[in-house]
């Protein structure tokens, strides 16, 4: 097994908020056609992580439950929605603490920035329970995280109960990972080497993870 700094992490309470959907108007496709598409933020009953991102007629989706902290008018990148989108850590666990679903958890499967949400996958039988007054706390761990036998390996974003799911191999002074895909550097536009990628888009296949069951 890995060994990580766990005892050094700090661990956050996250209180957020479902964001709605937000709506940016005609789109033009590369054909030309102008066009509305379902896009960032809601409650999303039927995109879910894992999903074939090609599979519906929407531009940004985000699968499950789009999440911010403070107002809808808050600057994005300002505290508090700054720190609630750092620390929440792929994998953490996400609690209801209000609303019909009230108790129930779900697990953060990634951050989508220029929006700066954090997203949340829910069992479906949750998603149906929700609404926009629902408050979520996110128990933020992870953010801090080193592989003490791989010093030269930066980790950002991931919960460390997730890394010990993930079936990883070490081969002499190497890490064999499984991965899902491979996207071509080319297409991740200003994601890659952006200064403020910390906060990106991280959206993964789960390993194990006691959430919804549309999630593999």
């Amino acid at each position: 097994m890995l060994k990580i700094n766990e005892k050094e992490l700090v661990a956050f309470a996250l209180q957020g908020n479902i964001v709605p959907p937000l709506c940016f108007g005609w789109e033009l496709t590369r054909e030309g056609q102008s066009k509305i598409f379902p896009s960032v933020g809601g409650i999303t009953y039927n995109v879910k992580t894992g999903d074939n991102v090609f599979a519906f007629e929407s531009d940004h989706v985000e699968p499950g439950v789009s999440s911010i902290a403070g107002s809808f008018s808050d600057k994005r990148t300002a505290n508090p929605n700054l720190s609630y989108n750092v620390y929440s850590c792929i994998g953490n666990e996400a609690t209801l603490i209000s609303g019909a679903a009230k108790g129930k958890k779900g697990v953060v499967t990634g951050h989508h920035g220029g929006v700066e949400h954090v997203i949340i996958d829910f069992e479906d039988s949750v998603l149906k329970k929700l609404t926009y007054d629902d408050k979520i706390l996110i128990h933020g761990v992870g953010q801090g995280m080193k592989l003490l036998d791989y010093p030269e390996i930066t980790v950002t974003s991931l919960a460390p109960s997730l890394l010990k799911k993930i079936p990883i191999k070490e081969k002499g002074k190497h890490l064999q990972i499984p991965v899902v895909a491979m996207v071509p550097a080319e297409l991740m536009g200003s994601g890659l080497g952006h200064n403020d990628s910390f906060k990106g888009i991280m959206i993964f296949k789960p390993v194990n993870l006691p959430s919804s069951k549309n999630m593999d």
